[in-house]
């Protein structure tokens, strides 16, 4: 069996593309094995960012956009490397010298296209691949290049110009507002978006294995892809047949009252109301009979797939209890969360609603603010924080006596 690279993976909706190793060196799908390294020059040495112990790495704002920093005399050099759909798909990395010294960078140019103002030349004093050249490039100056994703030993890949192609600035704010189309939180909101990235990355076929060892997590996966915008009726018959099996063995997953819930608002969103109807009622008798482990915080969970981390963290916020109720801070207050100002928009509270809410402290108790986007008469509560708290009011504010 393949084993699956480690690093972060990055691409375009329900394609992957490519696994950025700890070092920013790229490892695309399509170049059966190649990798895309990197390597600096600057006015002490050559630095291989694989053996630099100065690389720092992190994703741009939680999203499939992967930023790894070198240090070099007197500051850093980062490089930011993305997938973008232009030219049939393209890997691009972004190169920016944030030292007040002049770098040359080295890259591989089989099928590479770059906006390098002088001519490359072949790197002295590093041992590299034949096809590496290196670029010249002055202080708070910056260097794009780009790849195809998928290339050809008999095809030279046709030169584009790397200038017109999108930054990384907006590649991460394109994958933001992907992730805030389902909801939008504080505090873990970047978490939020790297899970729902990770979830769009997914390709069918990976989502059809999903589904068939674990209906409940492979459920949670198509309802997320559905509410950052795929079509639900391209969905509807793995969505029932998943309903149906977890059904019938409930106890499999710690997700499948919620796997349960959100499929039957895939099905409301694909206007099949009463398939929707039937799923409710699997949904409530998994409820009825407690054998779901209903509520269980996805940090407590062994396998932290990106969907279940995804729904870990709305389900801090709401739960659905029945299809007309639901339990707001279901798991009580976390401490990270006292005292700061804490939102939620547009998590889904039942197959039929959504709500906003928004935490506002004062002293040791907090201030509840709610809106409902759905049919009227949702009633919500607070069991685990303020056992007086029930309302039905669409919108609204309310002091909760924290309990201690």
């Amino acid at each position: 069996m393949k084993m699956a690279r480690q690093g972060i993976r990055i691409g375009l909706h329900g394609a992957g593309g490519a696994v950025v190793d700890p070092f920013g060196v790229v490892f695309p799908d399509g170049w059966r094995g190649s990798s895309c390294g990197w390597w600096l020059a600057a006015s002490d040495k050559w630095h291989d960012p694989r053996t630099s112990p100065s690389v720092r790495q992190q994703r741009v704002n939680g999203t499939p956009v992967v930023q790894t920093k070198v240090a070099v005399p007197g500051g850093d050099v980062v490089q930011r490397v993305f997938v973008v759909a232009d030219q049939g798909g393209r890997l691009v990395m972004h190169v920016s010298n944030e030292s007040p010294e002049p770098v040359v960078v080295a890259v591989p140019t089989r099928g590479m296209s770059s906006t390098a103002a002088a001519g490359a030349t072949r790197p002295q004093g590093i041992e590299t691949p034949d096809d590496v050249r290196a670029f010249p490039l002055s202080h708070r100056a910056s260097i794009t290049f780009a790849w195809p994703l998928v290339t050809s030993r008999w095809r030279k890949a046709a030169s584009i110009d790397a200038g017109l192609l999108p930054s990384h600035d907006q590649v991460a704010r394109g994958w933001v507002l992907t992730s805030e189309r389902a909801s939008r939180v504080v505090p873990e909101g970047a978490a939020l978006v790297t899970a729902r990235g990770d979830v769009s990355l997914m390709t069918p076929d990976e989502i059809d294995d999903l589904l068939d060892r674990d209906p409940a997590v492979g459920t949670l996966t198509i309802a997320e892809r559905i509410r950052m915008g795929d079509n639900p009726r391209e969905w509807t018959s793995q969505i029932a047949d998943a309903a149906r099996r977890i059904a019938k063995q409930p106890q499999r997953s710690p997700w499948s009252s919620r796997a349960l819930m959100m499929a039957a608002r895939t099905l409301v969103a694909a206007d099949e109301s009463l398939a929707a109807d039937d799923v409710v009622g699997l949904w409530q008798r998994v409820e009825l009979d407690g054998r779901s482990l209903v509520g269980d915080d996805a940090s407590k969970v062994a396998s932290r797939a990106a969907v279940e981390r995804a729904a870990g963290i709305e389900q801090r916020f709401v739960r659905a209890i029945t299809r007309t109720s639901a339990a707001v801070l279901p798991m009580g207050i976390p401490d990270a969360w006292r005292g700061a100002n804490v939102e939620a928009h547009g998590v889904v509270a039942t197959p039929d609603h959504r709500v906003s809410l928004a935490l506002r402290w004062h002293g040791e108790n907090v201030a509840l603010l709610w809106e409902v986007d759905g049919p009227p008469g949702l009633h919500l509560s607070a069991p685990l924080v303020d056992g007086s708290f029930s309302t039905v009011a669409p919108q609204g504010e309310a002091l909760l006596r924290v309990a201690s």
